[in-house]
């Protein structure tokens, strides 16, 4: 797993991923993925169902309820690692 950068969380709750993660993944605009919990980080991966959808700012919300499970406010920084896969948040 390959640590990618550390980004901060918006007032709405929000993740701008950079492009060349984005490029390096294949998370284009309108892909969808599902976003979960599991313990202290949260796990990001594409899905075919229904799911969140990466932005045409490369942006994705992660929702309220797992923002308040691991107390993740606004301004808080976490760490983006990913492996071809998987992403993963974490916070710093």
């Amino acid at each position: 797993m390959e640590r990618y950068s550390a980004r901060k969380v918006d007032e709405l709750g929000r993740i701008v991923l950079h492009s060349e993660l984005r490029k390096k993944l294949g998370l284009k605009v309108g892909v969808k993925i599902s976003i979960a919990a599991i313990d202290s980080i949260v796990v990001i991966q594409r899905t075919d169902s229904d799911g969140c959808e990466i932005n045409e700012l490369g942006a994705f919300t992660i929702p309220h309820e797992i923002r308040q499970k691991l107390a993740w406010a606004t301004g808080s920084e976490v760490a983006v690692y990913h492996t071809d896969a998987l992403l993963i948040l974490k916070a710093i």
